[in-house]
C-alpha cells in the first residue's frame, strides 16, 4: 500500500510540475504575442501620423525663364543638307524661315526629314504654318524620319511625314519652388519629396515629375544654397529636413511649358507622407514673376 501511495505521489507531483511548465512556456507566449501587437501598433501609429502630418507647403513659384537648350532642324534623313538651329521658342512662319532673325533664311518650308535636340528638351513639329494639322512631340536625341513617323499624330502623319514640317516648338522652362515643412511634420527626408507639374496645351497633354534632389540639372537646397550640414551645395538623399527650413528647388520642364492666360497643377508629394495640390497660374512670362495661384 505504501508503496502505490507513493507512486500516485510521484505521478501526481510530475504532473503538477508539466502544468506549470507548460503554463509559464504558455504565458511567455502570450507576453511575447501582446509585446508584438503592441509594437505593431505603435508602428502603425506612428506611420498614420506620419502619413497625415509629413507635408510640405509650397510658398511661391518663380519664373526663371528659357532652359539653355537647342534643336537642329536638318533638310535630309541622315542629318544633311541645310540646317536650322532653334533655342527655346515658338517658331510658324516668319521666325521657322530664319530662327536667328538675321535677315537670311536658314531653313524651307514642307522641306525637312530629320532633327537632332538637346538632351532635357522637347520639340513638338507640326504640319501647318499655323501649327495645324498633324504634329508629333520628340525628347532629346537624334531623330531620322522614323522616328517623326512613329511619333506623329496621326501616326505616319496620315501617310508619311518625309518635307512636311511648317513650325515648331522648343519646350525647356526652368522654375524655381519654395517650400518648407507643413506645422506638425516631423523629419523629413529630402529624397523622398517629388513634384509634378501637370498641363494640357493641344494637342498633347502631359506632365513633368523628379525628385527635388535629382531634379537634374539643378537639384535643390536651403534658401541660403547651404545643405543641411552648412555647407554650400545641393541636398543629397540622406538629408533631413526640419520645420522651421525653407527651402527651393530648382526644376526643369520638358513637356510643359508656360504660355499666358495657362494655368498648370502643381503636386508635392512626400513617399511615406501627405500629398498636396496646387495652382500655377501664368498671367505673364516675366523672369522672377510669382505665378503661385492664391485665392
Amino acid at each position: 500500500m505504501s508503496d502505490d501511495s507513493a507512486s500516485i505521489g510521484i505521478g501526481a507531483m510530475i504532473v503538477f510540475i508539466a502544468l506549470i511548465l507548460v503554463a509559464a512556456v504558455a504565458s511567455t507566449i502570450i507576453i511575447k504575442s501582446v509585446e508584438d501587437l503592441q509594437q505593431k501598433g505603435e508602428d502603425t501609429t506612428t506611420d498614420t501620423r506620419s502619413s497625415l502630418s509629413n507635408k510640405m507647403i509650397v510658398t511661391s513659384v518663380y519664373l526663371q525663364g528659357d532652359s539653355d537648350c537647342e534643336a537642329q532642324l536638318f533638310q535630309h534623313t541622315g542629318f544633311g543638307g541645310w540646317s536650322a538651329t532653334y533655342p527655346v521658342g515658338t517658331y510658324g512662319g516668319g521666325n521657322f524661315l530664319d530662327p536667328d532673325g538675321d535677315g537670311n533664311p536658314d531653313a524651307v518650308t514642307n522641306d525637312a526629314t530629320s532633327i537632332i535636340i538637346d538632351a532635357g528638351c522637347e520639340v513638338i513639329l507640326y504640319d501647318g504654318a499655323d501649327f495645324s494639322g498633324w504634329s508629333a512631340m520628340l525628347g532629346g536625341g537624334n531623330h531620322d524620319l522614323a522616328d517623326i513617323n512613329a511619333n506623329a499624330r496621326p501616326v505616319n502623319c496620315g501617310g508619311n511625314c518625309n518635307d512636311q514640317i511648317s513650325a515648331l516648338k522648343v519646350l525647356g522652362y526652368k522654375m524655381q519652388i519654395h517650400m518648407t515643412p507643413a506645422a506638425g511634420s516631423g523629419s523629413i527626408n529630402v529624397g523622398d519629396i517629388h513634384w509634378i507639374i501637370s498641363c494640357e496645351s493641344e494637342p498633347f497633354a502631359g506632365y513633368d515629375t523628379d525628385s527635388i534632389v535629382s531634379s537634374a540639372p539643378y537639384g535643390a537646397s536651403l534658401l541660403d544654397g547651404t545643405n543641411t550640414a552648412g555647407v554650400n551645395g545641393n541636398f543629397v538623399d540622406t538629408e533631413f529636413i526640419d520645420q522651421g527650413m525653407n527651402l527651393k528647388a530648382d526644376i526643369a520642364l520638358r513637356n510643359c511649358y508656360p504660355e499666358d492666360g495657362l494655368n498648370m497643377k502643381l503636386t508635392i508629394a512626400i513617399d511615406g507622407g501627405s500629398t498636396s495640390y496646387y495652382t500655377l497660374a501664368f498671367r505673364n512670362l516675366d523672369v522672377g514673376t510669382n505665378v503661385l495661384f492664391n485665392p
